[in-house]
């Protein structure tokens, strides 16, 4: 932890312009007492402070200072005019802004959706797809498999239907 005598010059400033609380000053004028560089250091504060209160006090600034510096600022950069400044003020406006968000992810969701080749809307293949049952049942297959084919094809179809009802044979004589 700082000690006053460590952080003396803070201490000093603080004191010279009351924003010491009274135990802050209290450990302040302790301290001064007991250290003979540190009690140097505040009259020198304090003399300085005198001086530059005197000197500078005849110098300050008439009150409409102020208001020429900033007119005279104000001169000196062009004032924007015409589409420029009517975006940056709408860009200043909290709804414009939401708006302008929004506006680009919908934006990036359309570019999205051009890349990849969907559509807004579902098509109706889409929607005959997704109704339809993606795995036939063991029976269905066994309906629907052709009896009269011949070849690798039926023997295909026959493997097929005999692994999908569960009995996985090896028929390699068939």
């Amino acid at each position: 932890m700082a000690t006053v005598h460590d952080e003396i010059d803070n201490w000093l400033a603080a004191d010279l312009y009351g924003e010491l609380s009274e135990e802050d000053q209290r450990q302040l004028h302790t301290h001064l007492v007991e250290c003979v560089a540190c009690r140097k250091a505040h009259q020198e504060t304090k003399t300085m402070n005198k001086i530059l209160e005197e000197t500078l006090a005849p110098q300050k600034p008439d009150p409409a200072f102020e208001q020429r510096m900033l007119a005279s600022f104000r001169n000196r950069i062009p004032e924007r005019s015409g589409l420029i400044k009517l975006l940056a003020d709408l860009m200043r406006m909290r709804a414009a802004q939401v708006t302008a968000v929004a506006a680009v992810l919908f934006g990036l969701v359309q570019l999205g959706r051009m890349i990849t080749g969907e559509t807004a809307t579902p098509s109706a293949a889409r929607d005959r797809y997704a109704n339809e049952q993606l795995f036939e049942q063991p029976a269905q297959v066994a309906a629907t498999s052709k009896p009269g084919r011949a070849g690798t094809l039926g023997k295909s179809d026959e493997l097929a239907a005999t692994r999908t009802s569960g009995n996985v044979h090896c028929r390699a004589g068939s």
